[in-house]
Parts: structure tokens; sequence; C-alpha cells
């Protein structure tokens, strides 16, 4: 019995651990505000949370051709990644 309240103590704990490290929708909304090209192409609109901070990630490690996103990410901080990633992933595909 001791190892179920242990192993469901580990779950939740877990749980609370994803639930923070994601980002939040309505911040990243704020932060997107300056990003005209995406909002006006839709291209990011509804894909993988997990893609989305991949691939920003990339762009403030400075990988990646794109010298503005780059330069733009790189700005950014850990939070304000993941906050932009669950923004976008919000978003129904166009």
């Amino acid at each position: 019995m001791k190892r179920i309240g242990i192993l469901i103590c580990a779950l939740v704990l877990g749980l609370c651990a994803l639930a923070y490290a994601a980002g939040d929708a309505a911040k990243g909304a704020e932060l997107a505000k300056g990003c005209a090209c995406h909002k006006s192409k839709g291209d990011l609109d509804g894909l993988d949370v997990a893609a989305l901070t991949a691939k920003m990630q990339a762009f403030k490690e400075g990988q990646g051709e794109n010298k503005a996103m780059v330069a733009i990410m790189k700005k950014q901080s850990d939070e304000n990644i993941a906050d932009l990633a669950a923004y976008y992933a919000s978003l129904p595909k166009k």
C-alpha cells in the first residue's frame, strides 16, 4: 500500500512539473504581436508544441539560414519560447 502512495505522489508531482514547463498561450499571444510575418502567413498555427519549441531553440542556438529569426530568437528566454510555442500550437490550422 505504501508503494502505491509513493507512486501516486510521484505521478502527481510529474504532472505538476509538466504543467509548469508548458508555456502560457496568453503570454505567447502578447509576445507574438510583433510577428507580422507569421501572423499573416499562419504557417505556425496548430503545429506541435515540441516541434515549434525545437525550431525556435535551434534558431536561438544560431542554427538555420534565416538570419532574422536567429537574431530574434537569440533575444528570447526559454520561457518566452515555451509561451510562443504554446500560443502558436493553440491556434487552428489554416
